[in-house]
């Protein structure tokens, strides 16, 4: 495979992914800062991620775009730089290719980056899902990246989407047997 013409900078083989050369600069030193045993863990896993979800992830979201090795690297240095703030793009990334030159789902990228930067910052944060199948997915790698990165405790909360029709129905439920109960009380 001829791994330069797909960047102006080429790629890196890290752990069975290839990595496109300003992306792995980043990771390595930004959000790492220069420790190369948590580079090699670092990529390890994700390249554990991929194997392990890869497959499940382009299922579920097989109708997504792939995304530009700049603008990932552009998401994951936001994620870096306002860590407060989750970026878990859709699609595959041209950042990050697997072992037969496929890009790889960008979030597997995403979540182990905001899982680094989540721990390194001691900090919880959440994150919304769009359905139900999502959740769970996020969930299982989230928790899956944390057990990889031999992180303690887990500092991702994946919040699952409400379904609006049954609040709804609910609601409008609740408020028939207030109201008839208040017709009872008063009458």
């Amino acid at each position: 495979m001829n791994t330069t013409l797909q960047s102006g900078q080429g790629y890196q083989h890290k752990d069975n992914l290839f990595i496109d050369a300003p992306l792995a600069t980043f990771i390595e030193q930004k959000l790492l800062g220069n420790n190369t045993a948590d580079a090699a863990q670092f990529f390890e896993a994700l390249s554990v991620l991929v194997e392990e979800f890869g497959g499940t992830y382009r299922k579920l979201n097989q109708s997504c775009q792939e995304m530009a090795c700049e603008i990932h690297l552009k998401q994951c240095q936001a994620s870096a730089d306002k860590p407060s703030t989750i970026n878990i793009s859709h699609g595959s990334s041209k950042a990050i290719l697997d072992e037969y030159s496929c890009a790889i789902p960008s979030c597997l990228l995403d979540v182990l980056t905001t899982t680094v930067i989540a721990n390194k910052q001691d900090m919880m944060l959440s994150l919304s899902t769009t359905n139900q199948a999502e959740a769970e997915l996020m969930e299982a790698v989230f928790a899956r990246a944390h057990c990889l990165m031999g992180f303690d405790s887990q500092h991702i909360e994946v919040i699952r989407p409400v379904d609006n029709v049954a609040c709804i129905a609910q609601a409008r439920k609740r408020a028939e047997y207030h109201d008839s109960q208040a017709m009872v009380s008063h009458g």
